[in-house]
């Protein structure tokens, strides 16, 4: 799954378009609420100080995998209204007990090792949810034809989504499995989200996170006038 679960173009297009550079957002809503700075300001902090966060995802077939995640390089750019970060995942995965590797399979196989890089415009951002992290995952294994596979994830962990109606979040993985070489890959996305070590911090991060989209001119579908 993405916990790790994209440049955005559509504003500089329609920006070109018009041949008008864009104005830029302003630094302080009208009702006094924090200044968009201080705001990006605090979500690279928030981001920045969870450090690495470790769960074990037990699942019901009797594999039980452990994430470790870390999000760093934490970039948050307001003048852009875009935010910029780094996932570092590394996941393990234990084989239900009497079972063993088939041949030509090691220990080393088991571990999976992948880098993230994201870039998230505010600007484009529709709308923000918190969720339990578990919930995300059980998802998951349903929409993979899965359905029978549930997770259980210790200790609880909480996911800040973020959605758009079109793909803005632009991404580039690294992933390497075992001995295997990295294989590198860019995307981009409808929907993107950050793990968070608890939910307090999640609805902090996402409050900000809502406020700095509405400020940036995010928050709604954008529709034809006439």
């Amino acid at each position: 799954m993405k916990y790790w679960l994209t440049s955005i173009l559509a504003f500089a297009l329609a920006s070109a378009a018009c041949g008008q550079r864009a104005a830029p957002p302003p630094d302080r809503p009208a009702d006094g609420g924090p200044a968009l700075a201080a705001t990006m300001q605090f979500i690279q902090e928030k981001l920045s100080q969870q450090g690495q966060v470790g769960s074990a995802e037990i699942l019901s077939n009797g594999v039980t995998k452990r994430n470790y995640v870390n999000v760093s390089d934490v970039m948050a750019d307001p003048a852009a209204c875009t935010l910029y970060t780094t996932e570092i995942v590394d996941s393990t995965t234990d084989l239900p007990k009497g079972q063993v590797l088939k041949p030509g399979f090691s220990i080393e196989d088991l571990h999976t090792h992948i880098v993230e890089t994201d870039t998230i415009p505010f600007r484009q951002i529709e709308k923000i949810t918190v969720e339990k992290l578990e919930d995300i995952v059980n998802q998951k294994y349903s929409e993979t034809a899965h359905p029978e596979i549930k997770a259980a994830i210790t200790p609880p962990l909480f996911y800040v989504n973020l959605w758009a109606s079109s793909a803005v979040f632009s991404s580039h993985t690294s992933t390497t499995k075992g001995k295997q070489g990295a294989v590198e890959k860019d995307s981009t996305n409808k929907n993107i989200g950050i793990t968070i070590r608890d939910e307090d911090t999640a609805n902090r991060v996402a409050k900000a996170m809502t406020h700095a989209m509405e400020l940036c001119g995010g928050g709604v579908t954008k529709k034809d006038l006439f």
